[in-house]
């Protein structure tokens, strides 16, 4: 038999009402168990496939999300991981990819699926994107074995770290600009398996009891640290007063920043305004990890071709390659939460972790 876990943070596809509210856990699995195909946690069509519901105690609309909350959500897989072949997270679709993205980076050693789900119309509606993608991510999580953090929406299976919700009401909200499918339901499942991250070490595998508990160890204690600290995301724009702007927040953030993203035009670049690259300059000097993040959707930063760029690399800021917002914020927070120094945390913010981004070659 396999089994798949099923947890419901809130989001739309378990809200009612007006204005729409997440349901409570216990009014939420009785509507799926109502659900064509879904009685007694059984999947119609795979005579093997069972499923659970759990949920948090508190569900949340995702705009509520903070990165307490993927802490929380990622613990919650981790000590049920032994006992499922799959994980679904039934999350809002406002933040899901930061959520995907954070995940992939907590859930260190991933050996089974986890999908992360939603709808844009709730699943208590007769027309509804819900049934397909909540029956979707369960039959993928339980018989793929993707040992990755997916995404699943209307059909396809994208890698969490690279989806950008790209739409506030088609049923195909999610894109991955940069990186295609790994795989898409139509009557059965097609897995582009050469796309798909490779095995863990053993020492950091997620099937070694040890690192599974190592990691619940790391991440009570980052339930902790990420407190302490602030990592900000700011939007570059035309005719900007940067130095005013960027030193309020730099200077007068609580907790302090340690890590900045710059959301820069094009390949990554930005003015030439010399106060505003000394600001970055001492604001680097201070041990503040500074990324350059391009705005556009598709591509890559390239933060040597303009002189508008290489200012940016000169005052010490690095390269987001072509990581998404949510995946270079993500991953931002998730390397400072780790107590990593400066210097390192520059190092694994231009390594490949998860499949996140594209590095190029030398």
């Amino acid at each position: 038999m396999t089994r798949v876990y099923v947890l419901y943070t809130g989001g739309t596809i378990g809200s009612s009402g007006s204005p729409l509210t997440p349901m409570a856990g216990p009014d939420f699995t009785k509507l799926v168990l109502s659900m064509p195909g879904l009685a007694d946690f059984q999947v119609a069509g795979y005579d093997d496939l069972h499923y659970s519901i759990d949920y948090l105690d508190t569900v949340l609309d995702s705009s509520n999300m903070t990165p307490s909350d993927w802490i929380i959500i990622a613990r919650r897989i981790l000590s049920h991981y032994d006992d499922y072949d799959g994980f679904v997270v039934l999350h809002g679709t406002d933040t899901m990819s930061w959520t995907a993205a954070a995940l992939s980076f907590f859930l260190e050693g991933l050996t089974k699926p986890v999908i992360l789900t939603g709808s844009q119309l709730p699943l208590a509606r007769s027309l509804n994107d819900a049934l397909l993608n909540l029956v979707g991510a369960i039959v993928l999580a339980g018989t793929t074995g993707i040992p990755e953090v997916c995404l699943f929406c209307n059909s396809e299976l994208m890698r969490g770290n690279r989806t950008i919700k790209a739409d506030t009401s088609a049923f195909s909200a999610f894109v991955s600009p940069n990186f295609p499918p790994l795989a898409r339901i139509g009557s059965h499942p097609i897995v582009n398996t050469a796309l798909l991250l490779p095995s863990p070490p053993l020492t950091t595998s997620l099937a070694n009891p040890d690192h599974v508990a190592r990691l619940q160890n790391t991440l009570q204690a980052m339930a902790m640290t990420i407190l302490d600290f602030s990592a900000v995301s700011v939007t570059l724009f035309p005719g900007i007063q940067c130095t005013s702007m960027l030193a309020s927040v730099l200077e007068g953030t609580q907790p302090p920043i340690k890590g900045i993203v710059l959301g820069t035009f094009g390949a990554g670049n930005a003015p030439l305004s010399p106060a505003f690259l000394d600001l970055l300059a001492a604001a680097n000097e201070r041990g503040i990890v500074i990324v350059d993040s391009t705005q556009v959707i598709r591509g890559a930063v390239n933060i040597t071709a303009y002189q508008t760029g290489s200012s940016l690399l000169q005052a010490g800021a690095i390269s987001g390659h072509d990581l998404t917002p949510e995946a270079v914020l993500t991953k931002l927070i998730y390397l400072i939460a780790c107590g990593l120094d400066q210097h390192k945390v520059k190092e694994l913010m231009q390594t490949d972790l998860r499949g996140e981004m594209t590095v190029p070659h030398p």
